[in-house]
This record gives structure tokens, sequence and C-alpha cells, in this order.
């Protein structure tokens, strides 16, 4: 005899993980589309010259994805890990082959450090929910 599927969360290392919802996919596939946007595109993201922007841009790019694939509720750790090896990947890229573009170890060390807030953002939402 086969168990019932239960519509509880399972457990990732004692924190809930969600079940997948319509909505939360959109929202990875949209912020994924802006991150590989604004990683790829000929010149990055224009913008006002504030010093330090483009390294919180960097966090936010990576964060944004690490969150909502989380909320996606499927493979959690293989999403976190494909967006930590995306950033010193990116990096390389756009050192290495695009003309247009220069790698720089500051934004490895801000996209992995957005990867590491998207995950500490939702191992805080899922605790405040229960």
């Amino acid at each position: 005899m086969t168990k019932p599927a239960t519509s509880a969360p399972q457990a990732m290392d004692g924190v809930a993980v969600r079940k997948p919802n319509r909505l939360w996919c959109l929202g990875f596939g949209v912020v994924l589309l802006v991150q590989l946007i604004a990683v790829y595109a000929p010149g990055g993201p224009g913008g006002p010259e504030v010093n330090g922007l483009d390294k919180v841009i960097h966090v936010l790019i990576f964060a944004a994805p690490a969150f909502a694939a989380l909320m996606v509720g499927k493979w959690p750790w293989w999403a976190l890990g494909i967006l930590a090896v995306h950033a010193p990947v990116s990096e390389l890229i756009q050192h290495f082959l695009l003309p247009h573009r220069s790698g720089d170890l500051l934004d490895v060390m801000a996209d992995l450090g957005g990867v590491v807030l998207g995950g500490w953002a939702y191992v805080v939402w899922i605790r405040r929910q229960h």
C-alpha cells in the first residue's frame, strides 16, 4: 500500500521546505532573467555613479533568485549551489569571453554574499511563518 501525499512542508535541516507555488515559480523565472540580463548584457546595467552601488546590485541580483528558488521549494540546496557556482563563472565569462565586460573578484564576493543573504532571508521567512 502506498502512502498518500501530504501537503505538509518537508524539513530542510530543521527548516520547512514549501510546496511549489506557481506564483513563486514565475517570480523565480523573472528574477533569474533579470539576473542574466544584468550579468551578461553589453555594458551592464547603467545608472547613477554612486560609490558601492555596483556591489549592492550584485548582492541583490543573486539574493533575489536564491530566495525565490527556495520559495519554489524544489531542490533547494541544488538551487543555492548552482547560484554559488554561477557567481565566479559569470565573472570569468565576463573577463575572458565578453569584450565589453570585465571580471572582478569583489563582484564574485558580492554575488556569493547575495546567495547567502537569499538563503538567510528564506530561513527567517519560514521560521516567522510557524
